[in-house]
């Protein structure tokens, strides 16, 4: 990479996560790109997670009094950076990630966030198999009226003007703040798309938080979408049901889709997140 000025934190809350922590810390040191900071807020953990916090010489502070979403905004306000993002002590990166991140942040300055294909793991961290098209279905015009809609948020960077415009993370919601920031963001600038497999969330078990909460998650979002009014005509709404059925058809013809991208369609009439791909080491959006 020609440039690399730019800096990147990763925040991580941890409470009693020793279980995956290894795993996490180490994804991140993999990372082959220089400029990076990486800071665990601590919520007061009594397993064996500070040793491995020491061991791995990763910087930390225990704050006992903040939940999970007051502890990564505390980092992101504390620890100054130009791009930023978190990662909960069960996820991890996968190799090569940020190398690829960064470039673009580097080389586009029209870019304030992006994220990549979503992925899963199981508690071993192999990927396991999940339906995905060439490029992820993130319209924005969908994802603000949609419960159903994700946009991974260990995949997901963005600039610190951005989230510092939007006034950070949200704590009016236990469960949604990652979709209140989410939807903030896209009142401000679009979201683009990075073909690439940059983090793996971790299923390993019903008593997780957010798979035993998936449902009160989807009630703070219906919550969040009915008080910002977001209201489609109805009209325009079937419209855009029929052009992503054919969407999806040609998305899945390989024979048109290179065609197809390059039109800029999808971007224009259907607001999805531009493609940024990499030709000769250059970013290219699509």
């Amino acid at each position: 990479m020609k440039d690399n000025k730019l800096s990147i934190l990763i925040v991580t809350p941890n409470l009693n996560g020793a279980r995956f922590l290894k795993d996490c810390i180490e994804s991140i040191q993999r990372q082959d790109y220089p400029a990076i900071k990486h800071v665990v807020i601590d919520g007061g953990s009594t397993d064996e997670s500070l040793e491995i916090l020491k061991c791995y010489s990763v910087d930390y502070e225990i704050v006992p009094e903040l939940n999970n979403y007051e502890a990564i905004h505390y980092g992101f306000k504390k620890y100054p950076s130009d791009i930023q993002a978190w990662l909960n002590a069960d996820d991890i990166y996968r190799d090569g990630a940020l190398y690829s991140v960064m470039q673009v942040f580097n080389t586009s300055s029209h870019v304030w966030w992006l994220t990549g294909i979503p992925s899963l793991t199981d508690s071993t961290g192999r990927i396991k198999p999940i339906t995905s098209l060439p490029c992820p279905l993130f319209s924005k015009y969908f994802y603000l009226q949609r419960s159903r809609k994700y946009i991974q948020q260990e995949s997901t960077f963005w600039r610190s003007k951005l989230y510092t415009t939007v006034n950070g993370l949200s704590t009016d919601y236990k469960y949604a703040n990652d979709y209140l920031l989410w939807f903030s963001f896209f009142k401000h600038t679009k979201l683009y798309t990075l073909p690439q497999i940059l983090a793996s969330f971790r299923e390993h078990g019903e008593g997780q938080i957010s798979v035993k909460n998936r449902e009160k998650y989807k009630g703070e979002v219906e919550d969040i979408i009915a008080k910002n009014k977001i209201v489609l005509n109805p009209i325009k709404i079937w419209v855009m049901k029929i052009l992503l059925f054919f969407d999806f058809i040609i998305l899945n013809t390989p024979k048109i889709r290179g065609k197809y991208m390059k039109s800029k369609f999808r971007q224009k009439f259907l607001a999805f997140a531009p493609l940024i791909t990499f030709q000769n080491s250059d970013v290219k959006v699509l």
